[in-house]
């Protein structure tokens, strides 16, 4: 064996393909790379037989017997979109589908503006209804504030699955996933008022724009009371 204070030339640092400086190994006209070099091999070989440092083991041993700290891991997802004005989130899990924007089928005697009508989705008939219209949002008004201003998506239809049930509902323009953690989640502020308030769990910030994260709970609840 040999011993633990075996020294070696590193001549791969210093003149193969690692090397700093400007001088150049010749070798390397013929073996390309310095793993491929039989000098490198048998420095290899010597470190491999070369018996560690007397603490080498007990250092290492405590290494690994130490229990590492984790990290709190809990990254969270939510779907973006903006009806009217204003930019909105929901839990990612709950987003069953985004479909093309189609015509909505009207119902007579609607018991309120909540409920919307009827649309098709892949030839079945699914609820439609309308977040604006219980978050009390303004129609759609075109600004300079765009999260990507040389793109804006048409309008579609999110179709949700809260509670076994399917559930559609008009947007002016879809994000996307984002993903966030609960410390990015900041308190609602005071000028977010009225039905908005009262279903707004939080906010994020995202390119320049507050989106506002909902409970989708009891936002469901009163989207769907008129036809349970």
């Amino acid at each position: 064996m040999q011993t633990a204070n075996l020294k070696i030339d590193d001549c791969w640092n210093r003149i193969g393909i690692l090397r700093t400086g400007a001088e150049r190994c010749p070798k390397l006209d013929q073996y390309v790379h310095c793993r491929n070099c039989p000098v490198f091999s048998k420095t290899g070989r010597k470190l491999l037989r070369t018996e560690p440092p007397e603490d080498y083991r007990s250092e290492w041993t405590k290494i690994l017997a130490t229990e590492k700290a984790l990290k709190p891991f809990n990254i969270k997802a939510a779907f973006v979109f903006r009806a009217g004005s204003e930019w909105l989130a929901l839990p990612a899990h709950m987003i069953h589908e985004v479909v093309n924007m189609g015509p909505i089928h009207s119902l007579p005697n609607l018991p309120s503006k909540v409920l919307r009508g009827l649309v098709n989705i892949h030839g079945s008939l699914q609820i439609c209804v309308s977040i604006g219209s219980v978050l009390g949002l303004e129609k759609l008004v075109k600004t300079e504030v765009e999260f990507d201003p040389s793109y804006v998506s048409p309008e579609r239809l999110v179709v949700v699955l809260q509670d076994n049930h399917l559930v559609a509902f008009p947007v002016s323009e879809v994000k996307g996933i984002i993903r966030y953690t609960p410390e990015m989640l900041k308190d609602p502020p005071v000028t977010v008022s009225g039905s908005k308030a009262v279903y707004t769990s939080g906010i994020l910030h995202l390119d320049g724009n507050d989106i506002a994260l909902l409970k989708d709970k009891p936002l469901f609840k009163t989207l769907t009371k008129d036809f349970e």
